[in-house]
């Protein structure tokens, strides 16, 4: 519990920090149909996980939106809420196969846009 604790708060910096940097970032999408298949998620979780990403997607234009010296709060609390809610729907291994593929998946739009290569991976593979 404690790794995965450890492990948002990482995510969490991390994503903020990534979206810092970079001005002209686009919001991050997650397909629903493709999470659905990885994380095995029943009809309603489906359902509930297609809400969540409309309504993250949605916190993050406005934060692309909002001032300069909003931007990153205002991701770092829609990143917040993503997995808050996320965290309500998913049971304790989906949620933990959520936020290590959140990892990877940031990880590799750092890698894409360019930026140095991180200096540690957040998902750890125990």
């Amino acid at each position: 519990m404690k790794r995965l604790g450890l492990s948002v708060a990482l995510v969490l910096m991390s994503a903020t920090l990534a979206f810092a940097g970079n001005k002209n970032k686009t919001p991050f999408a997650v397909s629903t149909y493709q999470l659905s298949s990885y994380l095995q998620l029943t009809s309603d979780q489906t359902r509930e996980v297609e809400n969540i990403n409309a309504y993250f997607l949605d916190m993050q234009r406005k934060s692309l939106h909002a001032a300069e010296d909003k931007k990153e709060e205002k991701m770092k609390e829609a990143i917040y809420s993503n997995l808050k809610l996320m965290k309500r729907v998913l049971n304790a291994d989906q949620y933990r196969k959520y936020v290590a593929l959140i990892n990877v998946t940031n990880n590799n739009n750092r890698l894409m846009a360019m930026e140095a290569a991180p200096d540690s991976y957040l998902a750890e593979n125990n």
